[in-house]
């Protein structure tokens, strides 16, 4: 074969591999195409599945009375609406209740249930209620009073019981102490004596001794109290000191307590104590009622320890409230309630004090 013919034969067989080689190529990318467009139509059936079912889970929810983000929002804002409009409601109805019952006081507190509200001399004091203190632990139905007046815990916490008590002075004169337990009388505070509002002179209870004695005779537990008029710390100790001396070391059951109300009289001794004075001489009797092995208590109004006291200096020493009113207005915990002033007790002439004692176990 001549060398012409060889290299012809070669060039057409290079030529024809470059065209297979085109073809090959060419038919790879209509692949590769393929196989993209493919993918791609395959994916937005996946995506379209995807959604379909996101769909359909959504309808699902919405029947089930579930919400989406935005409507739980507008529910929020209708229920915080609605609500607040109810609370508004009660708080004028209770308001209106008050006026028509002739309570102003009790209706200018319905309107501000986070302030405690006192009222001395036609001023009113607002006191906001400390949520770092210990509250009381009773809801509105927790107390009741049975047919014979005494307040009663009829609650569901077994670790809370109340006993029932009666505070006396010389007011109600001679007592058959037996009479009264067998009324029903757990304990009796007795007025150890008291401090003259306008001398300031400390005096004894005329029946105190014969008070503690025929009381604890009569199976009775024991307290004490000292109606306070004290103007200073010093004298704050002078009292206590006085009330130790009285006992002449007697063993008692219940408190120490230091009363401290203010007179309604301008002219009264502590008619302006400030808030900061009546707490140091609250503290100053209740450590030396400590420090002489006794318990020491606090005793006032709403107004003492809303008002007159600062309640958060003397949170450690047992509080004994006085509120002639039903339910218990006073926010904190208490241990003692005097809740009222006119009861009529077997033993005693006339009327007297009925207070409850707290224990939690």
């Amino acid at each position: 074969m001549k060398n012409t013919d060889v290299q012809k034969n070669y060039s057409k067989m290079v030529k024809n591999t470059k065209v297979l080689i085109s073809v090959i190529f060419l038919s790879l990318v209509s692949i590769l195409s393929l196989s993209t467009c493919i993918g791609l139509l395959l994916s937005n059936a996946a995506t379209k599945r995807q959604a379909d079912a996101a769909q359909s889970e959504l309808d699902a929810l919405e029947k089930e009375g579930y919400y989406t983000t935005a409507q739980a929002q507008q529910l929020m804002d209708q229920a915080v609406s609605v609500t607040a409009k109810q609370a508004g409601d009660e708080i004028r109805e209770a308001f209106k209740t008050e006026l028509s019952e002739g309570n102003k006081l009790g209706a200018i507190r319905s309107l501000f249930p986070d302030e405690i509200v006192t009222e001395f001399a036609g001023q009113y004091s607002f006191t906001p209620i400390d949520k770092n203190l210990k509250r009381n632990p009773f809801l509105a139905e927790d107390l009741k009073i049975d047919e014979d007046g005494f307040l009663y815990y009829a609650g569901a916490n077994e670790n809370i019981s109340v006993s029932q008590g009666i505070d006396i002075s010389r007011s109600q004169g001679d007592i058959d102490f037996n009479k009264v337990s067998e009324a029903g009388i757990d304990f009796v505070m007795i007025r150890a004596g008291l401090r003259g509002s306008a001398e300031g002179q400390l005096l004894e209870d005329d029946y105190f001794k014969t008070n503690l004695k025929k009381a604890v005779s009569a199976g009775l537990d024991v307290g004490v109290y000292f109606y306070s008029q004290a103007i200073n710390t010093a004298e704050a100790a002078e009292e206590a000191d006085f009330v130790i001396g009285l006992l002449q070391g007697a063993e008692i059951d219940y408190p120490i307590a230091i009363d401290l109300e203010q007179v309604s009289s301008s002219d009264a001794r502590t008619a302006k104590l400030s808030k900061t004075l009546y707490s140091d001489i609250a503290k100053t009797f209740c450590e030396k009622i400590s420090e002489a092995g006794y318990v020491p208590m606090i005793q006032g109004s709403i107004r003492t320890f809303g008002e007159l006291i600062d309640t958060e200096t003397i949170q450690s020493y047992p509080t004994w409230i006085i509120y002639h009113d039903y339910p218990q207005y006073y926010p904190y915990e208490y241990y003692m309630w005097q809740y009222s002033k006119n009861s009529d007790i077997a033993g005693i002439e006339g009327e007297v004090n009925m207070n409850i004692c707290v224990d939690i176990k």
